[in-house]
């Protein structure tokens, strides 16, 4: 899955922003389905990058690329004075200087609950927050499983979010970048506007370092 963002962000990279991606090694889950896996991907992936965080050159910021509320996040921001963000807080940024009504389509059923606790607790109340939609697939599913019923799914979710009143739909998922046609699909000819969580952490992240720089 973290190769297949390679391609996907290359066209955000430039003189001044290089990006070097990570995998949780083994045992880390190749997925992240709920509270246990979100735990344990987070313990075996910050081990692997302690050494990393210790270098006198590391690193200008750290992007992680799982959209929860995924407690790495906080573990990296103990132990680095560097701008840390997760796909999950920027897209919702992302989505509210849109000013519209937003939703969130995403895989398991698990996450309709956790993500919308995920918002409350970073943001608090949002009047805009619309919801979470869910295609009732893996992380991993979207890229083994049939191609037309992925879109079909997706766009399934895309259109209850839609019904809901969103005009702002996250692609709720790292696996799901790219997949921007599906979404659009499910939006019955909507005015609607698409947000690809990998990218928008990208780019709020490298704003946060140029405009840290400038202090």
């Amino acid at each position: 899955m973290t190769r297949g963002l390679e391609p996907i962000l290359a066209d955000l990279i430039h003189p001044n922003l290089a990006i070097h991606y990570h995998t949780g090694p083994e045992p880390a889950p190749p997925s992240v389905n709920d509270y246990t896996t979100s735990v344990l991907s987070a313990a075996h992936t910050f081990a692997s990058l302690l050494p990393r965080l210790r270098l006198a050159q590391e690193p200008d910021a750290y992007l992680v690329a799982c959209f929860s509320d995924h407690p790495l996040v906080e573990m990296l921001r103990e132990h680095t004075s560097k701008p840390v963000l997760g796909i999950f807080e920027a897209s919702i940024m992302h989505s509210l200087a849109l000013g519209r009504p937003f939703g969130i389509v995403t895989t398991g059923k698990y996450w309709e609950a956790a993500l919308a606790g995920g918002v409350k607790r970073i943001f608090g109340s949002l009047p805009a927050f619309v919801g979470v939609e869910t295609t009732g697939m893996s992380a991993l599913e979207l890229h083994e499983l049939p191609a037309e019923r992925v879109a079909e799914r997706i766009a399934a979710a895309a259109e209850r979010l839609v019904a809901r009143g969103a005009r702002t739909l996250i692609m709720g998922c790292a696996g799901m970048s790219g997949m921007e046609d599906a979404v659009r699909a499910g939006c019955g000819g909507e005015s609607v506007q698409i947000v690809d969580a990998v990218r928008s952490g990208v780019t709020v992240l490298e704003g946060l370092v140029r405009a840290q720089r400038l202090v």
